[in-house]
């Protein structure tokens, strides 16, 4: 383990945060006795319904994962944890730490993001204790999303997991149905428990744990304090073989390529460059389009996994205060740090001084033979030889406090709801300014850092050949930037419901739920001013390969809703909801949700429903300015854009983009369908199937290739390169015409397209007493996705994804647990399908696959007489490596798939009273 890895000013903030919390428990003590004959209430619990006391056992198709199957899973976070969920799985909605980066289309760094049916993690909303929590300080694209990553592992009791449209219930974002965290709220006690998880790899990515769980119950309170910190070192693509080298090396490389842009046929490289990487026109290293080219490893620098630290304190409060009224509170504070790196930025076409004194003489003299003139400056393309790397830091905060009581037989609860996540971004290596850059590369950098010296006195020279290894320390200072970033979300909210049976008919009490709600959420992303791309700078980033976006955008939002439990009769229910929102900035919407519950015989309930959902546009899509990020057009034989914008090249041609927001975007919508059944087998024996459908529509989105199609019958929407200003929609190529190469494209956010997918889910449970020999509980779960079509605008290609690349068709979970005394142990099988690899990779054929992978994941507990227990969990237990994916460039799908390998996880936890 990196011992120097150590806890920083978060944890003096974690503890003192804790320390604020004790006070809680005094209150709690001096409480006046309740009074005799008054109520118990019941809290709202259940996901899927705000009626409380009403048995809503299997109506709803909820998975619940509760505090055993957490500690049964061996997994070290909330996204470890859900990612065994085929309902999280498959696409590229769920995202991990293993997709951050400094990229523009780089996950944020340390962040995790949850997504059901692969819809996205703006269409799944995420609640703790059923209310809402900020959305991250820095999106994931255009998307705002919950980063589960701020909600410690520890701290939660159950995960409630609802996988159907929800809107009707919960408001806007539930698209595709509902994450909910049960906080843990009814311990008694202390205890210490710790954790060291390493692999049998040689390399060193040791992940660690330490968590305090305090409780002290009343007869009228309970008060319960989580202390929690967790580290882990950082994996690399180059610490796995399947990884340490990508398929596709960039042409532009630590050794730039050279040309006049006059006389030069081809590029030229220097010679110095390895034998391996130089690609010269020798045998086996052919020219680029270009010419010459010096090729880069970019996996050689990529973490796979990065660095993080995170220490955090959650509280939970409830107390007595007589009559039928209790007072709740909930808070947590975490901190978050990261470090996430990407692979070298790159430069092109900059002009390098002929005279420069780092020149190899024997690139000079080619470039002289070539036609080159000594009196003119000539152009590079490289990369800088350094890695770019950030720390992020982030503090989330969370306070919920209210009342909830009875009026005759009416339940109430009334709250306010306070969150709030803190982001601060920081490079630390990698980013250069681009002024300073060309500068140095004319001998014209002061000293001072700025750039009006000359060559021929103090001007100081930046050094792009021989691998840039000889620049100085002093002109590395000037030229590199730590371009600060800070982000704050913020959300704020009143909500008041009440519930309670209005009359009876043939089945019984029909129950109804009504509320509620106001929240105000805001969120600002200010990156440093050398990171953005305005006016002031001609809108160009003032730093190599770094651009982010500024996003600055609030709402109010007001809903009211309604819910009915109808028992028509003792077998046949139904449940009704509906649901106004009303929205400051784009209008409001209103859904309705129907499902019904039918038990025709004992053992079987046949269950259903349709629903309405709608996501409201992110504030970071209504609010962003000018995101500067990169795509590239396929360009294998196969391609539609092969004859015209490939000009016959197969090679993918890589291109600039400008993004831009739009607050006149209006809300997607949804409807959802389920149809399913519970069938008890025997009485200890249950088979649940569930169909699915979504039809989601109104997706705002871009579609670059898209506008490719357009442009060959539009060709006005193709210009020379620099001609298109902020917020015109085109392509720039170099010269202006189809098949010059593409520089830029222009594209808005707008909505359009749809993405409508169904199929099946089915879970399995059986438990087997076996006397002497324990007892034992099998399950199995799976999904089905038979169809995922999505067309990203109108008029555009229907892609049908179910079995494309990301999107497996199948995903399943088998797991036995065996309990005999003191002794219990999980073993679980985790299966994910095979699937198309990505037709739009040159060289990729239509019977291209990733192979499907199986990987057994195992744990042993023993509990010891005074409660203490010890755990071995071995994760991947016979090591199975990744499929080989060629369309992702570490050789991995890293949404899919991971490359830890084997694992093994040593817990213990003792309770010290």
């Amino acid at each position: 383990m990196n011992t120097s890895f150590l806890p920083r000013a978060a944890l003096p903030r974690a503890i003192c945060a804790a320390i604020t919390l004790l006070p809680l428990v005094t209150v709690a003590q001096d409480t006046a006795p309740q009074e005799e004959g008054s109520a118990q209430l019941d809290r709202i619990t259940v996901t899927g319904s705000n009626i409380s006391g009403v048995d809503l056992a299997e109506a709803l198709p909820i998975t619940v994962i509760d505090r055993e199957d957490i500690e049964g899973s061996g997994a070290d976070t909330v996204s470890e944890i859900l990612a065994e969920s085929p309902l999280t799985s498959g696409g590229t909605g769920t995202f991990s730490e293993s997709t951050s980066g400094t990229l523009t289309l780089d996950t944020p760094v340390g962040a995790s993001g949850i997504s059901l049916r692969g819809l996205g993690t703006a269409s799944t909303l995420v609640l703790v204790n059923g209310r809402r929590i900020a959305a991250s300080s820095f999106a994931n694209g255009s998307e705002n999303f919950v980063d589960v990553n701020a909600i410690p592992l520890s701290a939660i009791e159950r995960i409630e997991i609802l996988p159907s449209g929800a809107s009707a219930i919960y408001g806007a974002d539930a698209v595709a149905g509902v994450i909910n965290f049960i906080l843990r709220d009814d311990f008694d006690g202390l205890e210490l428990s710790s954790f060291i998880r390493t692999s049998d790899a040689d390399s060193d990515e040791t992940s660690a744990n330490i968590n305090l769980l305090w409780g002290h119950s009343t007869e009228r309170s309970n008060t319960m304090v989580v202390f929690d910190y967790y580290e882990r070192n950082a994996l690399y693509d180059r610490d796995r073989s399947i990884t340490a080298n990508e398929p596709r090396p960039s042409q532009q490389g630590i050794y730039p390529s050279f040309n006049d842009l006059f006389a030069l046929p081809i590029d030229l490289v220097e010679s110095s460059c390895s034998d391996q990487q130089r690609y010269d026109g020798r045998e086996g290293f052919p020219l680029s389009r270009f010419g010459e080219f010096c090729e880069i490893n970019r996996n050689a620098f990529t973490a796979t996994i990065g660095e993080t630290e995170r220490v955090g304190v959650t509280g939970t409060h409830t107390l007595e205060l007589g009559r039928g009224l209790t007072w709740f509170t909930e808070a947590y504070y975490q901190d978050n740090y990261s470090v996430g790196n990407s692979s070298p930025a790159p430069w092109s076409g900059e002009a390098i001084a002929f005279d420069h004194p780092g020149m190899p003489a024997s690139l000079r003299t080619r470039l002289i033979e070539e036609g080159a003139d000594p009196g003119f400056d000539i152009f590079g393309w490289g990369r800088f030889p350094d890695a770019r790397t950030v720390e992020v830091d982030t503090q989330a905060w969370r306070l919920v406090s209210g009342l909830s009581g009875a009026v005759g037989q009416w339940q109430w609860e009334a709250a306010f709801n306070y969150s709030k996540s803190e982001s601060t971004q920081r490079a630390i290596a990698g980013i250069y300014n681009v002024e300073k850059f060309r500068a140095g590369l004319l001998g014209e950098l002061c000293p001072d850092g700025s750039t009006d010296c000359s060559a021929d006195a103090d001007g100081l020279f930046y050094d792009p050949f021989n691998g840039q290894r000889g620049n100085s320390a002093q002109v590395l200072d000037l030229v590199r930037e730590s371009v600060p970033r800070r982000g704050e979300s913020e959300l704020w909210g009143l909500d008041a419901r009440i519930s309670g049976a209005l009359w009876d008919v043939g089945g019984g009490a029909v129950m109804s739920a009504f509320g509620l709600e106001y929240r105000h959420e805001d969120i600002r992303d200010n990156p440093d001013p050398l990171a953005r791309a305005d006016a002031s700078n001609g809108f160009e980033v003032p730093v190599y390969g770094f651009g982010l976006t500024q996003a600055q955008a609030d709402r109010d939002a007001v809903a009211l809703y309604g819910e009915l439990y109808v028992p028509l009769t003792e077998s046949f229910s139904t449940q009704l909801a509906l649901r106004y929102d009303d929205y400051d900035d784009f209008g409001s919407d209103v859904n309705p949700k129907v499902g019904f519950r039918w038990q025709p015989v004992d053992n079987l309930v046949l269950r259903g429903s349709y629903s309405q959902s709608f996501r409201a546009p992110s504030l970071a899509q209504t609010g962003a300015g000018l995101t500067l990020s990169s795509g590239a057009l396929p360009c294998s034989e196969a391609s539609e854009f092969f004859d015209n914008f490939c000009d016959g090249f197969a090679e993918d041609d890589f291109y600039l983009s400008e993004i831009t927001g739009n607050p006149d975007l209006d809300a997607e919508t949804a409807d959802s369908y389920g149809l399913g059944f519970v069938w008890n087998l025997t009485a200890d024996t249950t088979l649940e199937v569930d169909y699915w459908r979504y039809e989601h529509e109104n997706l705002v989105d871009i579609d670059a290739e898209e506008l490719f199609r357009r442009a060959l019958s539009d060709p006005s929407l193709v210009v020379e390169e620099g001609m298109l200003g902020l917020g015109q929609i085109g392509i720039e190529t170099r010269d202006g015409t189809i098949g010059s190469p593409v520089e830029e494209v222009h594209l808005a956010l707008i909505n359009v397209g749809f993405q409508e997918t169904d199929g099946v889910d089915l879970s399995l449970t059986h438990y087997l007493d076996a006397g002497d020999n324990g007892s034992f509980r099998f399950l199995f779960d799976a999904t089905y996705v038979a169809s995922f079509d999505r067309q990203e605008s109108a008029g555009g290609i229907i892609e049908e994804l179910a079995g494309a690349f990301r999107y497996p068709e199948w995903l399943a979970t088998a797991g036995a647990r065996w309990y005999r005394g003191s002794w219990t142990t999980d073993l679980a099988y985790h299966f994910t399908d095979s699937y198309q690899d990505d037709l739009e990779v040159a060289g990729v054929l239509p019977t291209d696959r990733v192979d499907s992978w199986g990987v057994v994941d195992l744990r042993l507990s023993y509990d010891f007489a005074n409660r203490s227990y010890v755990t071995l969990a071995v994760d991947n237990l016979l090591d199975e490596d990744a499929p080989r994916a060629q369309g992702s460039s570490a050789n991995v799908d890293l949404f899919n798939h991971n490359t830890l390998g084997r694992t093994f996880k040593l817990a213990y936890t003792y309770p010290l009273r």
